[in-house]
């Protein structure tokens, strides 16, 4: 009985054959993987000690914004502080003259003449100090009206071309004191009515003032300027020898020789001031 236990139990086991397929056994084909697309996989960060981990993750440290560099700035323009040695002056003013002489109101009720004069002048440093030493030329002009008891007309034209000496001091850029002197002949054109005269007198001028001109360092090329302006105030005296007055009268064509006599001299002389503008080459 216990053989034939065995035996029934083997032919009761169903082989592997003849077993059902289970279809929960038949297990689904595993989908093939799409490859990722290659990317750029940053080397590892060497360690402090040289080393390198492979299995380290890499860190990438953020590059900061650099800004371009800015372009060099151009380099400033320098002007050399150049010494003056000579200046040239072209000028140009007015000016006037009080004459004291009493006979003067037989050209002018007025007692002072107004003049006009332009000119030229150079000077020179003397020695690399303050002082300037020079001189040049002008040309005045003044001219007057009158009457004598309101009965005859007169008029007084005065021409002075003359030079002078000229000594400047320095007292500070842009401003000079100085006093010039100088003279030359005075030559005046005396008309009455019916009557003229022309005569030369000698002529000498003393005067003293300031001169103010912009200094180097306002100018645009500050120690380098060659030029600058200005103006200047002067006072002084001009002395001019005594004229005698016998005007020439004018007559139609006559043999009858005609002479005048003399109606006196006058001093045509006093105190003076001026005033002008002036251009300076340096």
């Amino acid at each position: 009985m216990s053989t034939l236990f065995p035996i029934v139990l083997l032919f009761a086991a169903p082989t592997a054959s003849d077993r059902a397929v289970d279809p929960v056994d038949i297990a689904a084909p595993e989908p093939t993987p799409t490859p990722a697309p290659a990317t750029e996989t940053p080397a590892p960060t060497p360690a402090p000690d040289g080393t390198i981990d492979p299995f380290a993750t890499p860190t990438v440290q953020p590059q900061p914004y650099t800004a371009p560099p800015p372009p060099p700035p151009k380099p400033a323009h320098t002007f050399v502080d150049r010494p003056i040695r000579w200046r040239v002056d072209v000028f140009g003013g007015v000016g006037g003259e009080l004459h004291r002489d009493p006979a003067w109101r037989a050209f002018d009720r007025d007692r002072k003449l107004v003049t006009l004069n332009v000119g030229v002048r150079a000077d020179f440093r003397l020695a690399s100090g303050r002082l300037f030493l020079g001189g040049g030329l002008a040309f005045r002009r003044s001219a007057s009206t009158g009457d004598i008891h309101d009965a005859l007309q007169t008029s007084l034209l005065v021409h002075d071309p003359l030079a002078f000496l000229r000594l400047s001091v320095v007292a500070t850029e842009g401003l000079d004191a100085f006093v010039q002197a100088g003279g030359g002949p005075s030559i005046i054109h005396a008309e009455f009515s019916r009557a003229d005269q022309r005569s030369i007198a000698a002529m000498v001028d003393g005067l003293a003032g300031v001169a103010l001109y912009l200094p180097r360092r306002w100018l645009p090329r500050r120690g380098s300027s060659r030029f600058t302006a200005g103006l200047e105030l002067s006072a002084g005296y001009t002395y001019r020898s005594s004229v005698d007055i016998r005007p020439n009268y004018l007559t139609d064509d006559d043999p009858i020789e005609t002479s005048s006599a003399s109606f006196g001299d006058v001093a045509i002389r006093g105190f003076a001031w001026r005033f002008g503008l002036f251009i300076r080459f340096m």
